[in-house]
């Protein structure tokens, strides 16, 4: 019996975030693949310490594990700067203009000599690894805002904890507590005990993670789209019911699936020309319950 390709999940690198409950997470962990199952492992961003198994590590990005752990340093403290409304500054990791400068002299400089196919060559390896490095970037930078979801979901959780251990030490049970936080607006803002909302539109667009992850997944991968990427893929794709032998694991869930390219997955309506994007692949998403 063939083993099936492992599958990847996206758009979320870290897993699926619980914004206001534990009921809210996205079919919560994928466990061990069963037999005959692919396993359905997230997006390693090229960081130190990848962890041992769940997840699947590109070995083709541009930058080896120490350079991408300073590029998420520098997109750290840029937003800090940012949010503290200091001036930004460039970052250790590389100006991509100035890649693109100094690739642009060098192709003139190559065509000055004697072997222009060289250079033509030489040019387009460089606008490759410039296209790299900016979609290696691109998940650096989800990463770091899953991350910051992430603490606000926790002070969220915290919050209605220590506002619900406040209310009950007013003497007010829960059932009254419920009643007020709806009678009064209070809802959603960690009041009387009330779990504060927060809005997944602050994570970055699913379709930006994605077309940067295509880069890196080999073509024969499939993918396993969660959240509200899988929602527009179901609008998107015609879907029909995955085989058994062929579907990753995922939480006891049946899967539908479908075939193509990542621009019509996107919602574009043609090809862009790069072949990481214009490639066939197959998408799964959770049937609904």
């Amino acid at each position: 019996m063939t083993t099936p390709t492992p599958c990847v999940r996206l758009p979320f690198l870290r897993g699926p975030l619980s914004v206001s409950g534990p009921e809210d997470a996205d079919a919560a962990a994928v466990p061990a693949a069963q037999p005959g199952a692919a396993a359905a492992l997230l997006l390693w961003p090229g960081l130190p310490q990848a962890p041992q198994e769940g997840a699947y590590c590109p070995a083709d990005y541009p930058f080896s594990q120490r350079q991408a752990a300073a590029c998420l340093e520098d997109l750290r403290q840029m937003g800090d700067a940012a949010l503290s409304g200091l001036p930004v500054g460039a970052t250790a990791a590389a100006n991509p203009r100035a890649a693109r400068r100094a690739s642009e002299m060098a192709l003139l400089r190559g065509l000055d000599g004697a072997d222009t196919e060289a250079a033509l060559k030489a040019e387009a390896a460089r606008k490759l690894r410039i296209e790299l490095e900016q979609a290696q970037k691109a998940l650096l930078w989800a990463w770091l805002q899953e991350e910051r979801m992430g603490e606000l979901a926790e002070l969220a959780r915290t919050l209605a904890q220590k506002s619900g251990t406040f209310t009950r030490s007013l003497g007010v049970e829960d059932e009254d507590a419920d009643a007020l936080a709806v009678s009064g607006g209070f809802a959603g803002t960690g009041i009387l005990g009330a779990p504060v909302s927060l809005d997944l539109g602050l994570m970055p667009p699913w379709r930006l993670v994605v077309a940067n992850a295509m880069y890196f997944l080999p073509s024969d991968m499939p993918i396993l789209a969660e959240g509200p990427m899988a929602e527009d893929l179901r609008e998107t794709l015609d879907f029909a019911p995955a085989s058994p032998a062929h579907a990753p694991a995922p939480a006891q869930a049946a899967l539908l699936c479908a075939r193509a390219p990542a621009w019509r997955a996107m919602g574009r309506s043609r090809p862009t020309g790069a072949q990481p994007l214009d490639v066939e692949r197959q998408w799964f998403v959770r049937a609904a319950s």
